[in-house]
């Protein structure tokens, strides 16, 4: 159908209503144009330096860990202010020119700073990036004092681990490090600022949880430079961790600290009523300030190929024959088996013949002719083999296994660190199974006085000791100070056989002719128990020359075992001193400083005043109230 024409009055009114829209739009796109202008040339610099220059951030505080202190309140894992060097992306429009800067300003290599550009690479523009840890507090001002040359750039006050100690009592305290992925994952959301870094060794890594704190937080604005200028909204506070109390003495682990000077092995003194730990050292230790930081390669290298294990605790996690120190377990498994009483006498000329064996077993008097006729007492008093070895054949390996097992040999002391090891108390069983062989008669007399298989831990020896000085009753081996009164338990064991033992470990010491007389007091009546163990058997040596028999990695471990006022035990220690010769002259001295040292220098507190938590020392609150 064929389109009709407009009318021209119809026409007009089109044209009329086009130039009205028209007129409309048109002073529409002048008002834009006019705001524009407003904007762009009128206060166009205004607004560029408004759109680079203030922000809102939300800025989390991490809360200072908790201080591990020592039972009287003196810190040994605290913190201290630390000056973290830190960048924001999308506060600076030249980062290659604000990093070469800091470069020259700081002395830090340009390619160092890049790196840690590169490795954020994907992260939020206005997330910080960790350029430097721990500045010292001249760079830190040098930041401070000409912020306007480092835009982005900005120095953030955290809380860092501080051992004021150093070396001392660090295989206990552990250290802390940056935290794993794995680790972060474990952490509530809260927490994820605090825990930052967490503890990787020992009570730092045990009590991790307790130690973080809770996350604080605060709402800033920032200037072009990314300086706070003010806080938008009240703040929230961060938590502290909590605190811990160790039953360890600092008197004491400093004073072990210098006995072991120069030497490898491990020292553990405890209260042996209460279970309390007042000292355990291991050597040669650590500085676990290496770690706060972030431990370079040279050190992380240093320690672990160190021959001498400074990463390990010894007193938990080294394993050695135990030596003479295990005579008084055979000595308690004969009495207890009737085949001796405290009558019963060997006669000992140096030797030990066993039927069916060509070579004899020594005594360590085999140069002297031997101790001749010794009953129980004298067997312990001179640490005579031969008495041992009659005893430990009649008893069998199995009955021996036993009773050891008993005071605690073989199985751990369930300790609260980490990686404690079991030693090894060995039976008919255990060698069928492990190496597939039965067990011979003549495998016996060497574990008798120690040696062979059996191996244990320093504690494990102490902790049998103790079970001797306590007539029979175990307590729990304890690092951790408490309110609760120590548990005590009943191993059902003969008291008149524990005090024949005890007679002759006062004897020992007491006696002109005693192997422990190194540590005899004119005040105080001390029982003592020396020990050696063979690192190399006599057979393997007997052709080697002078000078590889000199070596000291051949050289016997040292042994020594006491505890005091023999009638009410207040102290107990065990010293092991590796590849030190003697018990009595390597670990003996050691042991009769700490026990002199404890007599001279310690009170006897009551319990009550022994289990009460110290307050926190002045430099602790002092930090504490700044963090909030």
């Amino acid at each position: 159908m064929k389109a009709r024409p407009l009318e021209p009055e119809e026409l007009r009114l089109f044209r009329n209503r086009s130039i009205i829209i028209g007129i409309v739009i048109a002073f529409i796109f002048s008002l834009l144009a006019s705001r524009l202008w407003y904007l762009q040339v009128l206060n166009g610099e205004k607004y560029v330096e408004i759109s680079r220059g203030n922000r809102i951030r939300l800025i989390p505080q991490a809360a200072p860990r908790g201080v591990v202190y020592d039972r009287n309140g003196i810190a040994l894992a605290d913190n201290r202010p630390a000056y973290q060097l830190q960048l924001i992306r999308e506060d600076t429009s030249d980062i290659e020119t604000t990093l070469r800067n800091l470069s020259t300003a700081l002395g830090i290599p340009y390619a160092a700073l890049l790196k840690k550009l590169e490795d954020h690479r994907f992260q939020a523009p206005f997330k910080p990036i960790i350029l430097a840890e721990d500045l010292d507090y001249k760079k830190a001002a040098i930041i401070e004092t000409y912020q306007e040359d480092f835009p982005g750039i900005s120095i953030v006050i955290e809380s860092r681990r501080f051992y004021p100690h150093n070396k001392i009592a660090s295989h206990m305290l552990g250290y802390v490090g940056i935290r794993s992925e794995e680790q972060e994952k474990a952490l509530p959301k809260n927490k994820w600022s605090s825990g930052r870094v967490v503890g990787q060794a020992s009570i730092e890594l045990i009590h991790n949880d307790t130690l973080i704190g809770t996350d604080g937080g605060k709402q800033i604005e920032v200037d072009s430079a990314g300086r706070e200028l003010r806080i938008l909204s009240k703040p929230v506070h961060p938590i502290s961790g909590n605190d811990i109390y160790l039953t360890i003495d600092t008197r004491m682990q400093r004073f072990i600290h210098s006995t072991m000077k120069g030497k490898s092995g491990a020292v553990v003194v405890m209260k042996p009523k209460t279970g309390e730990i007042l000292g355990m050292g291991s050597y040669p230790s650590f500085n676990p300030n290496l770690f706060a930081s972030g431990i370079s390669r040279k050190n992380w290298k240093r320690l672990i190929n160190n021959p001498e294990h400074p990463l390990e605790n010894k007193a938990i996690q080294g394993i050695y024959p135990p030596g003479s120190t295990f005579k008084l377990v055979t000595a308690y498994a004969g009495l207890a088996e009737k085949i001796i009483d405290e009558n019963t006498t060997f006669f000992c000329n140096g030797y030990y013949h066993l039927k069916g064996r060509q070579t004899p077993y020594k005594c360590w008097s085999w140069k002297l002719g031997g101790h001749g006729n010794v009953d129980l007492r004298k067997a312990i008093q001179h640490s005579c083999n031969v008495f041992f070895y009659h005893v430990a054949v009649e008893l069998g390996i199995d009955a021996l296994h036993s009773y050891a097992n008993q005071f605690g040999f073989g199985q751990r002391t369930e300790i609260a660190l980490l990686n404690e090891k079991p030693g090894l108390m060995p039976s008919e069983e255990w060698k069928q199974k492990n190496l597939g062989e039965r067990w011979y008669t003549g495998e016996t007399p060497p574990v008798a006085i120690g040696q062979g298989f059996v191996t244990a831990t320093p504690l494990q020896v102490i902790n049998f000791i103790n079970i001797i000085a306590n007539d029979g009753k175990f307590t729990p081996p304890r690092i951790i100070m408490s309110e609760s009164l120590p548990t005590f338990k009943s191993l059902g064991l003969t008291s008149d056989y524990l005090k024949l033992i005890r007679e002759g470990m006062i004897a020992a010491v007491n006696d002109e002719r005693g192997t422990a007389r190194i540590i005899r007091s004119k005040t105080v009546t001390f029982a003592g128990k020396t020990g050696t163990a063979q690192v190399v058997g006599h057979k393997t040596t007997k052709n080697w020359d002078d000078e590889k028999k000199d070596q000291k990695e051949f050289q016997n471990h040292a042994w020594f075992v006491a505890f005091g006022p023999a009638e009410d035990p207040e102290i107990s220690v065990v010293v092991l001193v590796e590849h030190g010769g003697g018990g009595s002259k390597a670990a003996g001295p050691i042991a009769k400083k700490i026990l002199h040292y404890y007599m001279g220098n310690f009170d006897n507190p009551t319990h009550a005043e022994a289990h009460a938590l110290p307050p926190k020392n002045e430099f602790a609150q002092q930090l504490h109230q700044a963090f909030h």
